[in-house]
């Protein structure tokens, strides 16, 4: 009976991701759903509250819970590997459903879940960040899952379809292990941002400056990923 209750959620999430893929978030309703299924509508109560909840079990059951238990296992890079390629495998849902805003959005339930898993790495791999210094632990922890959550955002939203898992994986590893200055050096930083001032209107100088570095060191390390995948 466990077993047969365990297939029907299965299928219902199935069913979930197949909608989410043919139609919006936002006009999927739950006989949709229970009809895909072959099952009557109060059948997906016994298992989910609403839509959101699926698409939250989804991302538990289809990535974080095998990536934990590689962390248990002192194996992160593993599991860092592991949350790429099982997006990759269902990438056009995951695409729509980074579409979904608001209080339940998939990006806070994303950041959630990497929160979670840096907070078990850490646990089993002290920081070493002292009392008193410019950023905390928890300051660290949610800098990690939000840049976690946008390389994975950019990745699947703008070049799922470029760029595998495993390229992706190098991508994110060079981008954190670099910082802007490592990149395209301080004399080059310095240098550009002193000329753009003396270029541009009083106001618009910081907007226009960070617009002209992203636009270059974009494609500076569009260069230097092109180098490691050679």
């Amino acid at each position: 009976m466990e077993r047969k209750g365990e297939m029907t959620k299965a299928l219902l999430g199935q069913k979930f991701k197949e909608l989410v893929v043919k139609k919006s978030f936002d006009k999927i309703t739950i006989k949709m759903i229970t009809d895909e299924a072959g099952v009557i509508r109060p059948t997906f109560y016994n298992y989910f509250r609403d839509k959101y909840e699926v698409m939250e079990w989804l991302l538990w059951e289809d990535v974080f819970s095998s990536a934990t238990e590689l962390v248990k296992m002192n194996m992160a890079r593993s599991a860092l590997e592991m949350i790429f390629k099982k997006i990759a495998v269902d990438k056009e849902y995951y695409a729509r459903v980074f579409e979904v805003k608001g209080q339940n959005s998939f990006e806070d339930m994303l950041y959630h879940n990497i929160c979670n898993l840096v907070r078990v790495v850490v646990e089993r791999n002290p920081i070493h960040i002292k009392e008193g210094e410019i950023i905390s632990k928890e300051t660290f922890l949610q800098y990690e899952a939000m840049t976690l959550v946008n390389g994975i955002k950019y990745w699947i939203s703008k070049h799922r379809n470029e760029i595998s898992a495993e390229e992706a994986v190098k991508f994110y590893e060079f981008l954190v292990s670099h910082s802007l200055i490592d990149i395209i050096g301080q004399d080059t930083m310095d240098k550009v941002i002193n000329e753009r001032r003396k270029n541009e209107p009083e106001g618009l100088a910081s907007g226009l400056t960070l617009s002209f570095l992203y636009g270059n060191v974009i494609l500076f390390i569009h260069r230097k990923v092109e180098q490691i995948y050679e």
